[in-house]
């Protein structure tokens, strides 16, 4: 039986008031499952600041990306009954749809990878309003054809490079709901919510009294910039509380988008959906099936995170799971510790461009896995001489958006005391320290800035040795360029 004794709740509990404290959060719900049993659940803050309402459990969450994993599973029940197949081809299914680029084998096995070739929008006319979390929600009706009327842009031959798509997924769940003749509540209740007793979960994206309100921050200044970039004029918006900004609820009628994040959930819901996933997806799919799901399906390097069919893998803890953030205040955290039989549940109302420097933490205290300290190991010499470049994400401005504009290019220099890395946006901004982190390969990299969780980086190395990229967790890829151009 596998156990989680008061040590580890009480360990849990400061580690989540900790978090609190420090990123000023309005509010989290924690849960903890082990085997079948929800072990540990708590609430910490407010689910509503300016009404002072304590955080609960059973509060409603927009649980965003979490939902792409429920998506796969039915679209992997349907190949498990010989209805579809994980290379029947998108274009077939959809022939209304135009695509702009080499669609040609994009299959469904490509739209659960997220290696379709679509990018962060179908077009770049549409980029704006992607990223943009102050958008007017659309009263339109469910139109499929009207929201992709102009087409989708496939920048990359499909299995060739991993893109982060959402609208991926809005074609995922279009596909389900034509060979199910159904919408997407539907087919999620039929298949997951009903089976599994998960009274308190739906995906009609509507407010109700018992959802946690969200909160979001003003931006940070790469953001601004960015919205500037894409023509959009970043709000002034006043804080409840010196920190967290009240969010606007956005529901948008049976959006194509809603596969990509729609669903809202409780923790002890979210537990049973959690307890299923570490019994092999059983009731569901059957256990051939889910194995597949969280196989790696791309997978650079095993040391690095790597992608499932419609789960992401870690590979700190050795761990598969999902993230999602939504805009107007939510981001939630479900990881899957199988080797432990433990899984992890995490709802915070409040949207953050970082939240992982908010789950990490409490997913080490859960494991009771305290941050290693980096590793003492001299550097390559040679690695060092050839390693001094700039880096960029490969052409595609779609396709590179989330790492252009979330970390932009790299430039790592060598100094007296090693290799250096900034980037030109986000945490590393300010520089970073590069520590060999592999005794059996020079190559792979510890990203090491005090403050912040430890990320890893592999540089890529060509016939003769020169490094000509690297990749990093959450499966980052850049190339090395000789551009002349100043690199900030």
């Amino acid at each position: 039986m596998i156990s989680f004794t008061s040590s580890d709740c009480e360990r849990t509990r400061a580690a989540v008031a900790a978090a609190v404290a420090q990123f000023h959060l309005p509010g989290i719900a924690v849960g903890v499952v082990a085997g079948e049993t929800l072990v540990y659940s708590e609430g910490f803050g407010f689910a509503d600041i300016e009404h002072q309402q304590p955080m609960r459990p059973d509060h409603g969450q927009c649980i965003g990306s979490v939902t792409k994993t429920m998506v796969g599973l039915c679209t992997m029940a349907l190949v498990d009954e010989g209805r579809l197949s994980l290379d029947s081809r998108v274009a077939e299914l959809l022939t209304d749809v135009v695509f702009h680029g080499p669609a040609e084998s994009m299959a469904i096995r490509h739209l659960l990878t997220h290696t379709s070739g679509i990018g962060e929008a179908p077009s770049l006319a549409a980029l704006a309003d992607s990223v943009d979390p102050h958008r007017q929600a659309s009263a339109r009706a469910h139109d499929f054809a009207a929201t992709y009327a102009d087409g989708i842009v496939v920048e990359a031959a499909p299995g060739t490079r991993w893109a982060y798509a959402n609208h991926g997924f809005a074609l995922l769940g279009e596909i389900l709901m034509r060979m199910e003749k159904a919408s997407l509540h539907e087919i999620l209740r039929r298949r997951i919510f009903a089976p599994l007793g998960m009274r308190d979960t739906q995906c009609h994206e509507r407010s109700h009294p018992r959802l946690a309100t969200g909160y979001h921050r003003p931006l940070p200044p790469e953001m601004a910039d960015l919205f500037q970039r894409v023509g959009r004029t970043p709000p002034h918006e006043e804080t409840a509380d010196g920190h967290n900004i009240r969010g606007e609820y956005h529901w948008e009628p049976e959006s194509p988008m809603m596969a990509a994040g729609a669903v809202q959930s409780t923790i002890p819901d979210m537990a049973r959906y959690a307890a299923v996933l570490l019994n092999n997806g059983a009731g569901i799919v059957r256990p051939a099936a889910f194995a597949a799901m969280v196989a790696p399906q791309w997978c650079p390097d095993a040391r690095l995170n790597s992608a499932g069919l419609a789960f992401a893998r870690s590979a700190r803890p050795r761990a598969f799971g999902h993230g999602g953030k939504t805009f107007g205040g939510w981001n939630t955290d479900l990881l899957v510790v199988a080797e432990r039989g433990l899984a992890i549940i995490i709802h915070m109302n409040v949207f953050l461009y970082d939240s992982d420097r908010v789950f990490t933490p409490i997913v080490r205290a859960v494991l009771n896995e305290p941050q290693a300290a980096p590793p003492n190991q001299p550097l390559d010499a040679d690695l060092r001489a050839s390693a001094s470049g700039v880096y960029e994400a490969p052409p595609g401005k779609l396709t590179s958006f989330r790492v252009s504009s979330s970390i932009g290019r790299i430039q790592i220099s060598a100094d007296s005391q090693g290799l250096v890395l900034h980037s030109r946006r986000g945490t590393w901004k300010d520089g970073a320290r590069l520590r060999p982190a592999d005794p059996t390969d020079v190559a792979f990299m510890l990203i090491d800035k005090p403050g912040d969780e430890p990320a890893y980086l592999l540089l890529t190395r060509d016939q003769r040795g020169r490094v000509n990229g690297l990749r990093c967790d959450n499966l980052v890829h850049m190339v090395r360029t000789d551009s002349v151009e100043p690199w900030v």
